[in-house]
């Protein structure tokens, strides 16, 4: 019942966490559609107040017929439109036309000011109205006078006509309210007249950070609320969406009860039930466990009679385990003359099931510590065999054999591990027989030579690596001193440049066998190139690590020494203000990597192209050789840029030879 519960578990928390992201998703989507409602109401109050600002009564001046044109337009609302100056004066107000008197002298904050100034329009915040408990907001926005004075128009109305524009966009059980910039109820969906021009909860009002979000907060009456909130960019006004978090629980509480009382119900049927069978299990139980302690202290194993089908099929493998003991009895005495040899047996005709010693697990490269007792079967492992190069299929190795009656002596065989580990072994294979005279089993018996096998293979790879290297080195040094003698003027020049050329080939040649000749780190190529010629510290080195292979760690050497002795003679490093910036990067290729490496002289002489040399010839013709190598070189008026492009081969792992079948080492 464990992953019945974890899975309802599972079902009841993604359930709550889906149905509280979906609660506050109605939260953020109610609060934004209130705000468009009412900045829809807002946008109303401006048209009307664009209306008026093109009255030609304020355009001349003429304030009374302005006020008449104004009170015309409110008449019969609970509109009210005030004319002010800049200085808060009232000029004129639809209000003053019912009786009362103008609107006191009231002036913009320097915040409404600014704010004016930017939109070309002012939502205030909620104020209070020339009637008793009236709450009113304005909308302000700035008109000419006769003179071109600016002059601020406003309609005010009262917070209830906020109210009634929301109500219908307010979910049913949801409550809504507006607050202003300074965190006064300007309306609410509910007790909307208590509230009004009131502050809210500090608590609740100090939440509200940012565009949009949702919290869970207290009300007045100490309710935990889930509220969603959106602040309107048309009038800074928030919106508050607000939901009892009892409300949004109560579904949840209820899948909860659900799911428990169906997990136990089901817990008391699996109980009724497990009862039920547990005592036809104990018994067999009872009955099977006493044929395994006789089975364990040698003792013989008496047939049993049960209901339980699985557990009659034990007790007969246990009679032919006890049978087996005997024999694998005979099989720890092969065992033993054999050792410190790998010894596997099997009874398998396809020789698929076999018992391992010690030494044959180790050469497998299967752990020995945790072990079972020797005489377990075990299946084999995948392995590749070969034969003198030629793969060996599972049928012709020295266990499959002996099965089939033939026998082994000392045939070598080389094996690959699923680890890619190699193993040469001698092998002797012969079959088991019983007091018959039939097969009924085999064994193998190992011995391993991989250590010889390497050796020989290691001093043959040795002996042809070094008559490849000297070829190579050779074939270089003689290209080299042919271009060398055929550009100099003299046997002094020759014999100078050929020598400062073959130290530089010498020092690449220190790093690669200083790394076996597997290649050689790019920055320490271009630092043993250079010291013997110039100082480091005219040099400015950035790249990444690149590992480079020989044969291109030899272009690099040669081409890094005709650069730097080529500087040192006409270029940057000619006097003692210029440098010389080297910077490379590797990017992959769709086949292999490729090298960008950009040699850039500055502050030298001026140079020019002039007649090309055997130097200017090797930069332009190192990297020919290479597989989509190039140079350029142009003469800049800052000094030579050299770029060198030079594709590498992608890192692999060593191909096999030669492709078999998967195996194991023995059979």
């Amino acid at each position: 019942m464990l992953p019945v519960w974890l899975f309802a578990a599972y079902l009841f928390v993604t359930y709550a966490v889906h149905e509280r992201s979906r609660i506050e998703q109605e939260a953020l989507w109610t609060a934004r559609q209130v705000s468009l409602v009412v900045d829809g109401e807002l946008a109303n109050l401006k048209t009307l107040l664009d209306g008026l600002a093109r009255s030609p009564a304020l355009a001349n001046g003429d304030l009374q017929a302005f006020g008449i044109e104004a009170n015309r337009l409110v008449e019969g609302t609970d509109q009210v439109i005030t004319l002010r100056a800049l200085d808060g004066r009232a000029l004129a107000s639809t209000q003053s036309a019912k009786g009362s008197q103008l609107p006191k002298p009231e002036q913009l904050t320097g915040e409404e000011r600014e704010q004016l100034e930017l939109a070309g329009l002012l939502v205030s915040n909620v104020f209070a109205g020339p009637g008793k408990n009236e709450y009113r907001i304005a909308v302000t926005r700035q008109v000419s006078g006769s003179k071109g004075e600016p002059l601020l128009l406003s309609i005010s109305v009262p917070t209830e006509r906020v109210r009634l524009v929301m109500l219908p966009a307010v979910p049913e059980g949801w409550t809504v309210g507006v607050g202003d910039r300074e965190g006064k109820y300007v309306a609410r969906s509910k007790l909307h007249d208590q509230w009004t021009g009131k502050p809210g909860l500090p608590e609740y009002v100090e939440k509200i950070v940012g565009r949009a979000g949702t919290f869970r907060a207290s009300n007045f009456e100490g309710t935990t609320l889930l509220a969603g909130y959106y602040r309107s960019p048309y009038s800074d006004w928030f919106y508050t969406a607000n939901v009892p978090l009892s409300d949004v629980q109560a579904p949840l509480w209820w899948s909860l009860a659900q799911i428990g009382a169906t997990g136990l119900t089901a817990l008391l049927i699996s109980l009724a039930l497990g009862y039920v069978v547990g005592a036809r299990l104990t018994k067999a139980t009872v009955d099977l466990a006493a044929r395994a302690d006789a089975l364990g202290t040698g003792s013989e194993v008496e047939p049993m009679s049960t209901s339980v089908a699985e557990f009659d099929t034990i007790a007969q493998a246990m009679i032919k385990a006890g049978r087996a003991i005997a024999e694998r009895t005979r099989e720890l005495e092969t065992v033993l003359e054999t050792v410190p040899a790998a010894v596997w047996f099997t009874y398998d005709p396809e020789a698929r099931q076999v018992i391992r010693n010690r030494f044959a697990a180790e050469l497998m490269g299967m752990p020995t510590e945790s072990r079972k007792a020797f005489g377990k079967p075990e299946l084999v492992i995948d392995t590749l065999a070969y034969r003198n190069g030629q793969p060996v299929s599972r049928e012709d190795r020295p266990l499959s054999r002996a099965m089939r009656g033939e026998e082994t002596n000392s045939e070598e065989f080389a094996y690959t591990l699923p680890s890619g580990v190699q193993r040469y072994l001698l092998s002797s294979a012969r079959p088991i027989r019983s007091a018959e005279g039939s097969i009924i089993g085999a064994v193998q018996i190992s011995l391993d030579i991989s250590e010889r096998k390497r050796g020989e293979e290691q001093r043959q790879l040795l002996v042809n690596e070094l008559n490849h290297r000297v070829k190579n080195t050779l074939a270089v040094v003689q290209a080299i001193a042919s271009q060398t003698i055929r550009n100099a003027t003299s046997l002094a020049q020759a014999g100078a440049a050929l020598s400062s050329r073959l130290v530089s080939l010498a020092k690449a040649h220190d790093i690669l066998t200083r790394e076996n000749w597997s290649g050689a780190d790019l920055r320490t190529l271009i630092a043993a190139s250079i010291e013997p010629h110039a100082p480091l510290d005219r040099f400015d080195l950035s790249g990444q690590q690149v590992w480079l292979p020989p044969n291109v760690a030899l272009s690099f050497a040669l081409a890094f020494h005709e650069l730097t002795t080529n500087a040192i003679k006409y270029g940057a490093l000619a006097n003692t203000a210029g440098s010389i910036s080297i910077s490379w990067k590797l990017a992959e290729g769709e086949i292999d990597r490729v090298l960008e490496l950009e040699w850039r002289e500055t502050g030298g002489p001026p140079v020019a192209p002039g007649k090309q040399g055997f130097g200017t010839q090797l930069l332009q013709r190192v990297f020919e050789h290479e597989n989509a190598g190039r140079t350029i070189l142009n003469y800049e008026e800052s000094g030579l840029l050299c770029a060198f492009r030079v594709s590498l081969p992608a890192e692999r792992e060593r191909l096999q030879t030669i492709q078999a079948s998967p195996a194991d080492l023995p059979g």
